[in-house]
């Protein structure tokens, strides 16, 4: 029988309570992403999903870095966590002990949060306020050169940063949509 030693507090069922589990995810995760990421996305990832709640999966991470399965390292001027050999072997050897809709929840949470990370890293949303609301400038860059650089003027804020964040999700469907609509494809 599983012992339940987590907070039940935040969790959806189907959640986890179990601290062993949760490491156990915390390092397949990691395991499957490949890309370094910082504390606070793993755990928005596992809070997004309702499998853990925020102070069991920081918990879950101290005791990772300090057994030696999760790693921190310099990643684009900031630390991140990596998993390690140790690490990323135990979770592959151990991942099913969780139900595959709870590691596939959690890897496409993680893997949306790493793409929007890259995303706001690549490209460039400037909000500035003016006389008749905000004007919002959208670029996308590729190797060092502008690629698109559009300026919308909003009502207000509040629809200047419904716009950054719908950008910001997907730069290249503006790209895209732009050019199907001006080469007349749509």
């Amino acid at each position: 029988m599983v012992k339940f030693d987590a907070f039940a507090g935040g969790i959806e069922i189907g959640g986890l309570r179990n601290m062993l589990e949760i490491k156990i995810l915390i390092c397949y995760v990691l395991n499957s992403v490949k890309t370094p990421m910082k504390r606070n996305q793993i755990c928005d990832a596992l809070q997004k999903t309702g499998l853990v709640n925020y102070f069991d999966a920081n918990s879950a991470i101290d005791e990772l870095l300090e057994n030696g399965s999760v790693l921190e390292q310099e990643y684009v001027n900031e630390p991140h966590l990596v998993v390690s050999p140790k690490g990323g072997r135990s979770a592959l050897e151990l991942a099913n002990i969780l139900l595959p809709g709870v590691r596939d929840n959690a890897v496409k949470a993680a893997l949306n949060i790493v793409a929007r990370a890259r995303s706001e890293r690549e490209n460039n949303v400037k909000i500035e306020k003016v006389e008749d609301g905000c004007n919002v400038t959208f670029e996308i860059q590729s190797l060092g050169q502008t690629m698109l650089s559009l300026t919308l003027n909003v009502a207000d804020e509040y629809q200047a940063e419904q716009l950054k964040d719908g950008f910001l999700d997907d730069p290249g469907a503006l790209y895209s949509d732009i050019i199907d609509r001006l080469i007349g494809s749509k």
